[in-house]
């Protein structure tokens, strides 16, 4: 037997430094096992430099230098393509007998007779396939369809079992070729039940390739990838910002692992920069290699770091996902509901928000909790995949969940420092925005949250009419100037607007200052008006919510709120952007004096703005307003 593959004190600096990124426990997701005497490749080359026999304990001295051997705690073992297909495939069925914590994947052509893999899946240990380009019929090889090298039996198999498929992409353009996006899509959407790892971050040597063709498998929830080998950090963000922490695997790719140098973007291509291809010494400064494996996991830590992944994140790369995929553990498929149970005995009410309990939803069915939402998808933390095609986040998330560019902008400014302690320039900027699709308005407040703005409002256009009694017409807001319109001087009033709500807490000396009139009804309004008309600050109401204004409705209200000397102020927080862009009393052609805006306004992110007229806004500057 030859001896392993060097590591040198270089090697042992790169990987104690990696270690702190390292979790306890790694499970290898790509690594492979075989013989040099079944090797059929030409040779020499890095599979054939070391062991005669490259067994699961050459692998775990090998690996367990690179990342902790007390770490290891077992591998999706590969039988190697370029090797004779029986005995590689035996020789792997052999290391796997007494590796309980492990799985193997047998080596498959188009020739292979679909008989010889269903007696070797009789082996506990065996998970699925490896199919590889060399087998392909279509020359070059390098450019042949997946279907030329993957046979629509191994599908059929892998669908019918549950089974995995490790597949090395080829073609130049790898996850960015139209053609193998297309087979990815159609044969994973025919075949749910097969599980398929695209290795090597979808061939992402060329990072690019990855960055530019990940989208196009977005839906698909029987795709996974590992990092075999990938010393670009790109390629594994791409993966990680479109499909989350929970399809990425680690996997070392040994033994090509034990390569020195890396693979990098080059062109429109990738380079290897090996012992082969470079002469390290020739370097001005001299370059000292390490290992592809641990350049590959500087990559991963790299990206890591992009997309801010927590303790969690890392455990489930580097295990806990391979882990679900083979069936090596089960989760409980009960941690949402148990985390909300929990939830409920230390939160009163168990959510910070009425709307958002599960029990106004769906009992026992609604997620109460997500993992990662994205467009119209959300994961709860069980894994559960739900089309979110009603709520959007309460109606804020109008773009979609994690909108692109929305992100990107708040990412930015958290990058540069939190704007929650400064004056950050953009809150004029977008001042001038908001008043240029509202010409009527010239005065901008920002907040945080829409019953925030609401309040800020209604404060606002007492101080400027210095009244205090306000007209209510929907739903705005939890606070005391609201629930005031369900606790009247003579408890006429109680639960008009919200049934079955007690409103404790609210001061006294506030109960009877607000008054309520029904949507679309001009008798209430007109009641409302002829009995406080003279002491009557703003009328609040929404343009829109559930049914459109009746004719001249609007056109009424605000006639007569202006002839009483009040205020008309628009709650746009619900309603707004969603008929048109600036809002619906645009689409109306109905100018309040005063409107907020919340919810979709930061599309999930906690901003509201009050917009208004100079006149209107005046009692900004003489009555105490705060938000951070």
């Amino acid at each position: 037997m030859g001896e392993l593959w060097p590591f040198n004190e270089l090697d042992r600096a790169v990987a104690g430094e990696i270690s702190s990124f390292l979790p306890d426990r790694i499970f290898d997701s790509h690594a492979h096992l075989w013989r040099v005497a079944d090797w059929e490749a030409p040779k020499p080359n890095i599979f054939t430099d070391g062991p005669d026999e490259v067994t699961i304990d050459v692998w775990r001295a090998c690996i367990g230098r690179q990342v902790g051997e007390s770490r290891l705690v077992g591998g999706l073992f590969i039988a190697v393509p370029m090797c004779a297909i029986d005995p590689a495939n035996g020789f792997l069925a052999d290391q796997l007998e007494n590796e309980p914590g492990s799985r193997g994947l047998i080596c498959v052509s188009p020739g292979y007779p679909k008989e010889k893999a269903i007696s070797l899946l009789q082996h506990p240990a065996i998970a699925g396939f490896k199919p590889y380009h060399t087998f392909s019929a279509e020359v070059p090889t390098f450019q042949s369809s997946i279907a030329g090298y993957l046979p629509e039996w191994v599908w059929e198999l892998a669908d019918e079992r549950g089974l995995v498929i490790t597949l090395h992409l080829v073609r130049d353009r790898a996850l960015a070729d139209s053609g193998n996006q297309r087979e990815i899509r159609e044969m994973c959407r025919k075949y749910p039940r097969a599980r398929l790892i695209l290795a090597h971050a979808a061939r992402g040597f060329h990072a690019p390739n990855t960055v530019e063709g990940i989208s196009s498998l977005r839906g698909i929830e029987n795709v996974w990838f590992d990092t075999s080998a990938v010393c670009e950090s790109s390629a594994l963000a791409a993966i990680l910002d479109e499909f989350g922490p929970r399809r990425l695997l680690w996997g070392s790719d040994f033994c090509v692992s034990e390569m020195r140098g890396r693979c990098v973007t080059a062109g429109d291509g990738f380079v290897w920069l090996s012992d082969e291809t470079i002469s390290w010494d020739g370097l001005s400064p001299a370059c000292h290699p390490t290992l592809v494996g641990l350049e590959s996991l500087r990559a991963l830590r790299e990206a890591a770091d992009i997309c801010c992944l927590d303790d969690g994140d890392i455990r489930d790369i580097f295990c806990d996902n391979a882990l679900r995929l083979l069936g090596i553990t089960e989760e409980s498929g009960t941690v949402t509901r148990d985390l909300y149970d929990h939830a409920k005995r230390v939160i009163p009410g168990g959510t910070q928000l009425l709307s958002k309990r599960p029990e106004m939803m769906a009992p026992e069915l609604w997620p109460a909790y997500y993992r990662e939402a994205r467009g119209c998808e959300v994961w709860d933390l069980d894994g559960r995949h739900y089309w979110d095609l009603s709520t959007n986040g309460i109606g804020s998330c109008l773009l979609g969940y994690r909108h692109p560019a929305v992100t990107r902008a708040v990412q930015r400014r958290i990058r540069y420092g939190s704007m929650s302690t400064l004056n950050p320039p953009e809150e004029v900027g977008l001042a001038d925005l908001l008043c240029g699709l509202h010409p009527w308005a010239g005065r901008v407040r920002f907040a945080r949250t829409g019953g925030e703005s609401m309040a800020v409002a209604v404060r606002i256009a007492r101080a400027t009419t210095d009244r205090s009694i306000i007209a209510v017409c929907g739903y705005s807001g939890w606070h005391d100037w609201y629930l005031a319109a369900n606790l009247g001087e003579d408890d006429s009033l109680r639960g008009h607007l919200l049934p079955g709500l007690e409103p404790l807490g609210v001061p006294r000396e506030l109960r009877g200052t607000t008054v309520t009139f029904r949507y679309n009804s001009r008798e209430e309004f007109q009641n409302v008006i002829d009995r406080h008309g003279d002491r009557l600050a703003a009328v609040v109401m929404e343009p829109a919510r559930y049914n459109d204004p009746g004719p001249g409705f609007l056109e009424h209200v605000r006639d007569e709120t202006h002839r009483n000397g009040a205020l008309l102020v628009f709650d746009e927080i619900t309603i707004g952007w969603r008929l048109t862009c600036g809002g619906a009393h645009l689409k109306f052609g109905v100018v309040p004096d005063i409107a907020v805006f919340a919810k979709a306004l930061g599309n999930g992110h906690p901003v509201a703005a009050i917009i208004g007229t100079p006149e209107a806004m005046e009692g900004a500057h003489s009555s105490f307003i705060s938000s951070t």
